[in-house]
């Protein structure tokens, strides 16, 4: 009997102990499920003219601190292969921190409306649309740009109108307009002393909050040249460029998206380009008119 009880009791702990390690170790990368594309598909989050496959995307899941102080183990983030890892690193560093987020839900739980996300201050990633005012794929279109605590890091441009000639801007969500003031950091704000460090260390080092016109404190991605080239990569080959791009970015931030030439380089041939790549450790070092000349004579 003796024998029996302490079996239930050793087998009770195990099962405890299974719960608390799934509990605790909920961070993971995985596919896309079938309810996810399904999902995805019927709230237009993605679509054929995506400039990724929905193959090439991954979920997240991550634990994170609310502005209570509560932990939450729910967090959910949907965003490029090739940058799955970092963005858990990213978010298990801002948990180690006890950076507070509001929320993190794909924006499919908001029906692929970026304004209802926002307003619900929802951190996230991946969103096929255009950038704000029309124009060029969002990077968010990639699932290379992160979006976190909206009402702490709010969007502000200005209101173009041809009704009045006073001066006028657009904040979203609206609450944001209570955070500003840049200069005064509370919970939340990307200002807090390291935070923007750590999206820079994994490569995610263009911050809407540098820009002039909009200004998007809660944005932060790659360059939109690195976001062109991950997406016509093998994600191997994506990886290894990604991990070269989060030590040394200076060709990649200096690429005209426009007339980017890197991606025919490599789509002309994957492996004479990646011999350039691993082979030339300065070549992202480099002007584009330098780097292009060497892809040139190496390739053709």
């Amino acid at each position: 009997m003796l024998m029996n009880t302490l079996k239930r009791i050793w087998g009770t702990m195990l099962l405890w102990g299974g719960i608390n390690s799934m509990t605790l170790n909920c961070d993971g990368i995985e596919e896309l499920s079938a309810a996810t594309i399904a999902e995805m598909k019927t709230t237009n989050v993605w679509n054929e003219s995506c400039p990724v496959g929905l193959e090439r995307l991954r979920t997240v899941t991550f634990k994170y601190v609310d502005f209570e102080g509560q932990t939450h183990f729910n967090g959910r983030i949907v965003v490029l292969d090739v940058v799955a890892e970092d963005t858990a690193h990213i978010f298990r560093t801002l948990y180690d921190r006890q950076f507070p987020i509001a929320q993190a839900q794909p924006i499919e739980t908001y029906q692929g409306n970026d304004e209802l996300s926002m307003a619900a201050n929802n951190t996230v990633c991946f969103n096929c649309r255009q950038i704000t005012g029309g124009g060029a794929p969002s990077i968010h279109s990639y699932g290379l740009a992160i979006d976190i605590n909206p009402l702490q890091n709010p969007f502000m441009a200005p209101k173009k109108s041809q009704e009045t000639t006073q001066a006028q801007v657009v904040v979203m969500p609206a609450a944001g307009i209570n955070y500003l003031n840049r200069t005064h950091v509370r919970p939340g704000m990307v200002e807090n002393e390291g935070i923007r460090e750590i999206f820079y260390q994994y490569g995610f080092k263009v911050w809407g909050g540098g820009w002039n016109d909009p200004i998007d404190w809660h944005h932060f991605q790659p360059s939109r040249a690195m976001a062109q080239l991950l997406a016509a990569m093998t994600p191997e080959d994506g990886r290894i460029l990604f991990k070269l791009y989060c030590r040394e970015s200076t060709l990649l931030d200096a690429v005209d998206a426009k007339q980017n030439q890197l991606v025919s380089w490599y789509q002309h041939s994957p492996q004479k380009f990646m011999v350039v790549l691993q082979e030339t450790p300065t070549i992202l070092t480099l002007s584009p008119a330098e780097a292009y000349k060497r892809f040139e004579q190496a390739i053709l």
